[in-house]
């Protein structure tokens, strides 16, 4: 059974929460059997941005008024993929876009709140936009391509509306209606499985050439983003340096971005760790879109330079000799949202759903319930414990201790610690100054509206960042 899905959010990042969920269950012929909706309530810790209320155009003071809390809706989805797959067995998740965005969505949603988000295998995952790249690929010359350009660059977009309105099937503006953007990708899968022939159950987002094996030259078929402006390829190619075949551990080294680096160093030794790491991609076939191809003679010789460095190369030898070293080398501190399983999933879930119970039942158990936690912290996965219960004390609670709000505000509104690339975000007040900006150059009378509505939750959220910080 196929269970397409799309949210809504607050933000780009993860540390967000959804503020809109619609699941709608499809047999094999994309009939509708079953679905999910619902708009959830912004947790106190939770401050939109601009640019994501623009796009879901959601009244965030009606939001308030009329969504259910998140603990609530996080309890309703567990529950309907739990009963999917008692009743079917195994669940199949469909989306656009989703791998790298609403599955981490998703997941941090049912964590937050003690809920294991992996149903023992039982829940696989499809992203529609990994077999829409597939088909245009290899269907260049009947593909709807749609040429377009952003910053004085041109690309193809695989955007879900404009793929949908190249295709016929969106006349208007895609409304980024959760519900309407599930039923607009059903009617895009319908569409591309009736004119390439190609069902979407059958797509492997993982294939490699026959017999290939570690320590070869390959290649992939990949978009085109010329940098001086003039029209793009259907495709390009790159071409990898194969390091690790295993079945979850594939590891590639990327030959274009090793040679430009040594292009700019004066020996091989002069490249530092993090600098080859940085060329090294990693394909996880539950998440990654990766249809590699044999590479022609005159494409391998051309590599030959190059190859004898790599393999005589201590790092890239101790990488091959155990995956796991890479792993290990590239973890980085980031926070806990960002990197949801690093929780681990032996207990530490379940301890986080008693502690819910136990807080719903006493309020005011809250102290002692987190020195049972500091006194039994013995590793990493404890403290990530700790930080999601005091997280959950701070949405679920009615008066949260300001000192432990504080704590939270300071680090992702302020300072900005808390985010993976800080260079990408914005602080509160930047995105004050931004939603300023933007109502002098608005001219949508339902933006506008939007904005104001947001304006004002931004004032009683400086409130409370103000009395708090």
């Amino acid at each position: 059974m196929f269970l397409f899905y799309d949210f809504e959010t607050s933000s780009r990042e993860f540390v967000g929460q959804i503020i809109s969920y619609a699941f709608v269950l499809t047999d094999t012929n994309y009939e509708p059997l079953d679905s999910l909706t619902g708009k959830i309530k912004l947790n106190r810790t939770q401050c939109p941005e601009v640019k994501a209320i623009l796009t879901n155009k959601i009244n965030v003071l009606d939001l308030q008024k009329t969504g259910i809390p998140e603990y609530e809706a996080a309890q309703n989805i567990f529950n309907f993929l739990s009963n999917l797959i008692q009743t079917y067995n195994q669940i199949t998740l469909i989306g656009f876009n989703s791998n790298n965005f609403d599955l981490s969505f998703l997941r941090n949603i049912l964590v937050r709140y003690g809920f294991n988000p992996y149903f023992n295998g039982k829940l696989k995952s499809i992203d529609i936009l990994h077999w829409l790249q597939n088909i245009a690929f290899y269907n260049e010359d009947n593909f709807p391509w749609v040429l377009t350009e952003n910053n004085n660059k041109k690309y193809y977009s695989f955007r879900l509306e404009d793929i949908t309105q190249a295709s016929g099937l969106l006349t208007n503006e895609q409304s980024h209606d959760a519900f309407e953007d599930v039923i607009l990708t059903i009617k895009l899968v319908t569409y591309l499985e009736q004119k390439f022939n190609q069902r979407l159950s059958e797509f492997k987002p993982i294939l490699l050439p026959e017999n290939i094996h570690s320590n070869t030259i390959i290649k992939q078929r990949y978009r085109d983003f010329p940098d001086d402006g003039s029209n793009p390829k259907k495709y390009i190619y790159r071409h990898f340096y194969t390091l690790v075949l295993q079945p979850k551990s594939l590891l590639m080294i990327n030959l274009k971005y090793l040679t430009e680096l040594l292009s700019t160093k004066q020996t091989w030794e002069s490249i530092t760790k993090e600098e080859k790491l940085s060329c090294i991609q990693y394909i996880n076939s539950n998440k990654h879109f990766f249809v590699g191809e044999s590479c022609t003679e005159t494409e391998t010789e051309s590599f030959q330079a190059i190859i004898p460095l790599i393999e005589k190369d201590s790092l890239f030898q101790s990488i091959q000799q155990s995956s796991k070293e890479y792993f290990q080398l590239i973890k980085k501190e980031w926070d806990i949202e960002y990197q949801i399983h690093e929780i681990g999933f032996d207990h530490h879930i379940d301890t986080l759903n008693r502690l819910k119970h136990d807080l719903f039942k006493n309020p005011e158990s809250y102290p002692n319930l987190l020195q049972e936690l500091l006194s039994k912290r013995a590793n990493k996965q404890d403290n990530y414990l700790i930080q999601l219960f005091n997280r959950l004390y701070l949405n679920i609670s009615v008066n949260p201790d300001p000192t432990l709000l504080s704590r939270y505000l300071k680090p992702r509104y302020i300072t900005k610690e808390m985010y993976r690339n800080q260079e990408e975000t914005t602080t509160f007040d930047e995105q004050q100054h931004e939603l300023e900006e933007t109502l002098k150059t608005c001219t949508n009378e339902n933006d506008i509206i939007l904005l104001n509505a947001l304006k004002e939750y931004y004032n009683l959220f400086s409130n409370q960042l103000t009395t708090t910080v």
